[in-house]
Parts: structure tokens; C-alpha cells; sequence
């Protein structure tokens, strides 16, 4: 069973939950790792939804992200709603860098809808 992340149903559809709030360095990474192994093991792309309130941008945070995002694609796993809870100004514009059409949210519930409704007009 993974640590840090888990597959939730919110209103019939299947998100993959990363709970990062607060982590540090080293468990941010292998959260992150954890949410690439599970994307990576679906071939029509995952929701996902990443809690990362209170985690520090450091290079090494950054860096893992980025390989996250190249590894889906080069993976050719399809790009499907991404959502970020808890990153604020100049957080939001450094992942707005490497991100694959990720939103970003407040809370986790606006996260969850988002999802929702984004995949419903995806598909």
C-alpha cells in the first residue's frame, strides 16, 4: 500500500489523491514517485489531485515534479486533469512552468469538483 497516495471515487470518478500537506523535502519526492508509478500504470491517463500545502519549492522538489511530467509523456500516458491544492503566488507561477494543464485550487473539496466537471467536458 503506498503511503502518501490513494485512489478516492468522488461522484463516479476515479482520482488519484496525493497527501503532501506539510511534508518535507525527502517525503515530498517520494510521494511524488509514488503518484508517477501509479500514473505510469495508466494507459488512458489518471485524475489527479496533489495536496501540497506547506511544502517548500525547493530545486530538488522541482526537479522531481519535472520528471514526473516527462516521464508520463514520454510514457505517452495521455494528459488528463491535473489539480494543485495549497501552492500560493510565486509557487503557482514556478509549477506553472513545468506543468502538464495543471489548475490550482484552495482547498481539496474545490480540487475534487474541479476535477469532476473538467473531466465531464473532456470527454
Amino acid at each position: 500500500m503506498a503511503k502518501y497516495t490513494q485512489w478516492i471515487i468522488h461522484k463516479g470518478k476515479r482520482i488519484l489523491c496525493v497527501n503532501g500537506p506539510g511534508l518535507s523535502e525527502a517525503q515530498y519526492i517520494e510521494a511524488m514517485e509514488e503518484m508517477k508509478q501509479e500514473v505510469l500504470k495508466e494507459k488512458d491517463g489518471a485524475l489527479v489531485l496533489a495536496d501540497v500545502s506547506g511544502i517548500d519549492m525547493t530545486k530538488a522538489v522541482v526537479d522531481k515534479s519535472k520528471e514526473v511530467v516527462n516521464a508520463t509523456k514520454e510514457a505517452g500516458i495521455p494528459n488528463r486533469a491535473n489539480v494543485v491544492v495549497g501552492l500560493t503566488g510565486l509557487q503557482r507561477a514556478v509549477a506553472q512552468l513545468f506543468g502538464r494543464g495543471v489548475h490550482f485550487v484552495d482547498t481539496v473539496e474545490q480540487g475534487k469538483e474541479w476535477l469532476v466537471k473538467e473531466d465531464d467536458k473532456r470527454r
